[in-house]
């Protein structure tokens, strides 16, 4: 049984990625700048709660899919961050 929690009506998986449509997150807030990675979009979303945090995100726009990383060991301040956690984590960042 896959491990789970609750934020702001949306149930997350605790050790892998959370597969969710847009409409699954249509009170939550999808980043408008994310960067391209391979086929897909390096991105974060953030719920509708003050000072949450944002969890990366891998963005797939042709099937308004989003892969949530709500397992990752921290939330981000920004979504810059989110999304460059993301970024080397697949191996899409450049090296600076």
């Amino acid at each position: 049984m896959q491990e789970t929690f609750l934020v702001s009506g949306v149930s997350l998986a605790t050790h892998q990625p959370t597969n969710l449509t847009f409409a699954q997150l249509k009170s939550w807030i999808i980043w408008q700048f994310p960067r391209r990675c391979d086929d897909w979009l390096c991105g974060a979303v953030h719920p509708p709660i003050a000072e949450h945090g944002w969890y990366p995100a891998a963005i797939f726009p042709q099937d308004a899919g989003v892969q949530v990383h709500a397992h990752t060991p921290e939330r981000f301040p920004t979504p810059e961050a989110a999304a460059r956690w993301l970024e080397l984590a697949h191996g899409s960042g450049s090296e600076s």
